[in-house]
């Protein structure tokens, strides 16, 4: 079971945003001054690639088998090492080439932008079966959003900066965490309940209804 449900899995779409993360990564690796622009993108494009972990094209078959909705994101959970792994890859390759880093907290940035990808595509799946492009989409432009718009980067940093006078990132990503784990919990409980009645959506339930 555990391997028909992996897959199933949208690993063209993962694996081609991961690769595409890693380049842009690399770049950052291979040109130290830029490693604190590039790797923010790279770290949210590994979140994009999280989000497609879920992709369901036969959703509608597979969310009425007897695996149950926890059983089958525990299982899709475990390709989140591929981006876990890539970015620990391109972490590996800057510290090499001297690239000045708070890795610790880098490592905790990495983490949580793979975890808020992941959530979102957990919460989008009570709605769709492939819910990737559009979690990978919007995780991304909120990610970047301190980085094109400097107001927000005044309030919210989501990579980790040099210097005491900008905002900590670590405390953004203890609390998007937290908050990850809750949303999942809660999605997966909605996922199982549509699954058992049939219902996806409010204009499903409308339908059912007539």
């Amino acid at each position: 079971m555990t391997g028909a449900v992996l897959r199933a899995g949208a690993w063209p779409a993962v694996a081609g945003v991961t690769g595409v993360a890693v380049v842009v990564g690399g770049c950052g690796a291979a040109f130290p001054a830029a490693a604190t622009m590039l790797f923010p993108i790279c770290f949210a494009l590994l979140a994009a690639a999280a989000a497609f972990t879920l992709d369901e094209p036969a959703s509608l078959v597979v969310d009425v088998t007897p695996t149950g909705p926890v059983r089958r994101t525990s299982i899709r959970a475990t390709a989140l090492l591929a981006p876990l792994a890539a970015g620990a890859l391109v972490m590996l390759a800057a510290a090499m080439r001297g690239v000045t880093l708070p890795w610790a907290a880098t490592g905790l940035a990495l983490a949580g932008n793979v975890l808020l990808g992941f959530a979102a595509a957990c919460a989008v799946r009570t709605r769709t079966g492939e819910p990737g492009a559009a979690a990978g989409t919007a995780v991304v432009l909120v990610l970047m959003a301190p980085s094109l718009v400097p107001q927000v980067a005044r309030w919210v940093r989501t990579f980790p900066a040099p210097g005491a006078d900008v905002p900590s990132s670590d405390h953004v990503w203890w609390i998007v965490l937290a908050v990850c784990v809750v949303a999942i919990a809660i999605s997966t409980g909605g996922t199982r309940y549509q699954a058992l009645t049939g219902i996806r959506g409010p204009h499903k339930m409308k339908e059912r209804l007539r």
